[in-house]
């Protein structure tokens, strides 16, 4: 699955590019494509660092408030390494989005013809991008273990408890947000799912599932809520049925 924001704040523009970004999905037979659209940079920028997690950013330049240079430089200072297509009606640019590490720079008007070869060019290397981060602060220092490599996160009094399939168990420092927000890097990606308020689980890891709990790797139990527990089998049975080449899917935030 392909996550792409688009960001302009002329609203026929982002029609425009949602019609044209479905056209291209419909002509790849196979390419999975989720789009956000967003009307202003500020709204990206707080998606973005509350946790929404994009594959590609197709921004344009020359909004009001926070431009498309000042966006993609606030993305990078906060570590998100998004491929970004600028889309302007100036040339005059082009050397700002360079320094912001921009795939490419598009002229207006938009269309299939000069954004389709791009997306051509882009989006098989998003689909070889390297693994993804969940970054664990712990007394210690601070952690940076794949996603690929977690079977479950857990609330253990007010201290996240990650436990990893190498056999290891991490602690993260006390909380200063709610559990929701700690694990929402996590529950972007479809992989993982919350079948209790207290815990994340990774769906690659489950080997079954009975009547109060997953059964992980390792013969680790998590629980599932009473309240959760349909929800929970539906998606765990709809991950199973789909396909374990994609990354399967995702459940919302704890209450």
């Amino acid at each position: 699955m392909i996550r792409i924001a688009i960001c302009d704040d002329h609203p026929a523009q982002v029609r425009i590019f949602m019609a044209l970004l479905e056209k291209y999905r419909i002509e790849r037979p196979g390419l999975e494509m989720h789009m956000e659209k967003f009307g202003s940079g500020e709204k990206l920028l707080k998606s973005i660092t509350a946790g929404s997690a994009f594959d590609l950013l197709l921004l344009d330049i020359l909004m009001p408030g926070l431009c498309g240079i000042e966006l993609a430089r606030e993305i990078r200072r906060f570590g998100d390494d998004s491929a970004i297509v600028f889309l302007t009606s100036s040339k005059k640019h082009a050397l700002d989005a360079y320094s912001v590490s921009a795939t490419q720079y598009i002229l207006k008007p938009i269309t299939e013809i000069n954004l389709f070869p791009v997306l051509d060019d882009v989006i098989p290397t998003l689909k070889q991008r390297k693994e993804r981060f969940f970054l664990l602060s712990t007394p210690e220092r601070d952690v940076k273990m794949p996603f690929s490599s977690i079977i479950y996160v857990e609330l253990d009094n007010r201290r996240l408890c990650v436990c990893l399939d190498n056999g290891s168990i991490l602690y993260s420092k006390y909380l200063r947000t709610i559990f929701a927000e700690a694990v929402a890097p996590l529950l972007q990606d479809k992989r993982f799912l919350c079948p209790h308020k207290s815990f994340v689980l990774n769906v690659e890891k489950v080997e079954g599932l009975d009547k109060d709990a997953f059964i992980m790797k390792n013969d680790i139990q998590v629980p599932v809520s009473r309240f959760r527990y349909n929800e929970a089998k539906e998606a765990y049975f709809s991950y199973i049925a789909d396909s374990h080449a994609e990354h399967g899917f995702g459940r919302g935030v704890p209450e």
